[in-house]
């Protein structure tokens, strides 16, 4: 996907007409990302410094203005789109994107780097696996000179490899409601609530071997809610999805009335129209990381290490919390996401699915819960 210049959610419209079908949502296309967060305090006179905080030197910024970043990334379209505006809003500095799921991002960019000619200075991925990969094969180079370095060095689980590639933010799930066919009264606020009998064959969930996030929830569901969970969750007979995009649908048009959710996604068709709303179990929301890293090709893109500096800065992490991720920084506080708080990333209510669990117990947690919901793909 090569950018346009998409205002807010405009590309859930596009991509997700379907979804917005008579759901009677307003004005989403018109919005701005300053709807969404306004814009903050920017002061360019001698560097960037963005909501006071130190960005990039003045040689750097200005280098970077007469670049263009080059960005792929496997985050959601409407979520690149929204990123990519608001980073051109601060700096000033324009951005191509291509966007594409991550184990595609994994075939092309290796591929095109071994050819040497790789365009992107900067890749996101959404699985922690690619991330080494792309390290193991020079893909990702160091980069320690971002102002919050120090910051991220000495934060858990946000650097990797010495700086080859760090954590961006974290993805987070949870679950969400129609609010057409949910009354107030009977609005699950916990993971236990969605085993109430009331549910049966009105809830739809994506099945655990369809991707990194829905085999963390899984996992997080055991971990947390205990060895039941899994067979209380089958019980209720709930309809089975492939993918989060078509599971969000089919709530948005009252084929289910109740789902589990990725937070992001969810956020972007509510703020479109959709008429669903998400809830933070007290019980808390699994996690999964995004990774991002400069490449071979970025150590000579003046635009993409502005990025990198940028991502990491107390703008850059609020931004990813208002879209609703969950902020890799754990010195500044969470953003809320409109409505919703979510934890921070060192909070105990955030559980984070590691990539240490992932290589070592993902095919096992898929195996088994494909038994416990006799689910054949």
């Amino acid at each position: 996907m090569k950018r346009t210049r998409l205002s807010v959610l405009a590309a859930t419209l596009t991509a997700g007409s379907l979804l917005l079908a008579g759901c009677g949502g307003a004005g989403a296309a018109d919005a701005t990302t300053e709807e969404m967060l306004a814009l903050p305090a920017v002061d360019d006179a001698n560097g960037l410094v963005v909501d006071g905080e130190q960005v990039a030197d003045a040689s750097l910024l200005e280098a970077a203005r007469d670049d263009t970043l080059v960005w792929f990334t496997g985050s959601g379209s409407e979520s690149a789109e929204l990123t990519a505006d608001r980073f051109t809003a601060e700096t000033g500095v324009e951005v191509e994107v291509t966007r594409m799921p991550s184990a595609k991002l994994n075939e092309r960019v290796p591929s095109e780097a071994g050819a040497g000619r790789l365009s992107a200075g900067v890749v996101t991925v959404t699985d922690p696996m690619i991330a080494e990969g792309l390290e193991d094969n020079g893909v990702y180079v160091p980069y320690t000179e971002m102002p919050t370095h120090d910051t991220l060095a000495g934060t858990k689980d946000v650097q990797w490899a010495d700086g080859a590639y760090y954590t961006s933010y974290y993805s987070a799930y949870a679950f969400a409601y129609n609010t057409q066919a949910v009354d107030a009264a009977a609005v699950p606020t916990s993971w236990d609530d969605l085993l109430d009998p009331r549910w049966k064959g009105r809830m739809g969930v994506v099945n655990a071997g369809a991707g990194g996030t829905v085999q963390g929830l899984a996992a997080f569901q055991e971990q947390v809610m205990g060895p039941d969970y899994w067979g209380g969750l089958a019980a209720q007979d709930p309809r089975f999805f492939d993918t989060t995009s078509v599971q969000l649908e089919s709530l948005a048009r009252g084929e289910i009335d109740i789902a589990t959710a990725g937070f992001n996604s969810t956020y972007g068709a509510e703020l479109s129209g959709a008429p669903i709303k998400l809830v933070v179990p007290e019980e808390g929301v699994s996690g999964t990381f995004n990774m991002q890293g400069l490449t071979s090709a970025g150590q000579d893109s003046p635009a993409a290490k502005l990025f990198m500096n940028w991502t990491w800065s107390k703008s850059g992490q609020q931004f990813a919390a208002a879209q609703g991720f969950i902020g890799a920084r754990t010195d500044i506080e969470q953003w809320p996401t409109g409505q919703y708080r979510l934890p921070k990333a060192d909070d105990p209510s955030f559980v984070v699915y590691s990539p240490q669990e992932a290589a070592a117990q993902g095919a096992d947690v898929v195996r088994r819960w494909n038994a416990a919901f006799g689910f054949n793909g």
